[in-house]
């Protein structure tokens, strides 16, 4: 992710698009059609999204406990912006959105580190790696639970009414394998945890994002080179600015303030990016999944 999760995966297939029925509406009806206005900045459809998701801020834009959550995430996104270790990827550069987002529909981008071969199939690796002996029994359930054969669908998780799985095409790369870790980082918790509310989605996407880039690094010091290590890190840094440039912008428009954050992407382009099909908000669940793994260890 039941919602999608996971900035770094396109939007589910049209039977399983949920939240703004504004955009999913347009998604499934004219999707190209809205690409076009979203890139051009104009057109009815752009436009009908766009005051939805305007409306829906202004909301946001009166609870307390919103705004405080946002500012104390826009702190902490300051700190790491200014942290040396992190001066060659953050904060995000125009060059690199246009690296990972492939426009017209502005998604991240698969990197040429994610279509690195693998020795096998994820779901074949995962149970052996030493980070989940802890949890091999609910991995191996829901592994066996999870539909991993869908040719063409985007990694993603489904429940808590179908408890919790994993639906796509497994596969012998790295993608494949961050995929399923991070979305297995989902079951883990919502089978523990069931719930929609903000607080669970955090937590959620706090430890999927913590297991995709442990469980693969983990696999990368076992098999890799220490070349495809850096290379794997510095996506993972890539995808975590890709994330805080959208939860600072987020924040710009809550609070009416949009020409304080550069802009590296129009409004309307940013108003495609597959979190923003949900509801505003998510940003600031990404953002602080990419906090919550930003301060762990360099290359490895």
């Amino acid at each position: 992710m039941a919602p999608e999760r996971g900035g770094a995966r396109p939007p589910a297939p049209q039977a399983d698009l949920t939240g703004d029925p504004h955009a999913v509406t347009a998604y499934r009806d004219e999707r190209r059609r809205l690409q076009r206005e979203a890139v051009l900045g104009t057109g009815d459809l752009i436009e009908k999204l766009l005051t939805e998701r305007r409306a829906r801020l202004a909301a946001l834009r009166r609870l307390a406990w919103v705004r405080r959550l946002f500012d104390v995430t826009h702190r902490q996104v300051r700190q790491v912006l200014a942290a040396p270790r992190y001066a060659a990827v953050l904060p995000l550069r125009r060059s690199m959105l246009v690296h990972l987002a492939e426009l017209p529909l502005p998604l991240p981008a698969d990197d040429l580190i994610l279509s690195h071969p693998t020795h096998a199939p994820a779901a074949e690796i995962l149970p052996g790696l030493a980070e989940l002996r802890p949890w091999r029994e609910p991995v191996l359930r829901i592994l066996a639970e999870s539909s991993l054969a869908e040719r063409g669908t985007p990694f993603r998780t489904v429940g808590p009414a179908h408890a919790a799985v994993i639906l796509g095409a497994d596969g012998p790369t790295l993608g494949a394998l961050a995929g399923v870790a991070h979305e297995l980082g989902h079951c883990l918790y919502e089978r523990a945890r069931p719930g929609t509310g903000l607080r669970t989605r955090l937590a959620s996407e706090r430890l999927a994002h913590r297991l995709e880039e442990q469980l693969t690094a983990a696999y990368l010091r076992e098999h890799g080179t220490a070349e495809e290590a850096r290379r794997w890190w510095l996506y993972q840094r890539q995808v975590d600015a890709f994330n805080l440039y959208y939860f600072e912008l987020e924040r710009a428009l809550m609070r009416e303030e949009a020409d304080t954050v550069e802009e590296l992407t129009t409004e309307s382009a940013s108003a495609l990016r597959e979190s923003l099909f949900i509801v505003p908000g998510s940003q600031v669940v990404y953002a602080r999944a990419s906090l919550a793994r930003l301060p762990v260890g360099g290359p490895q």
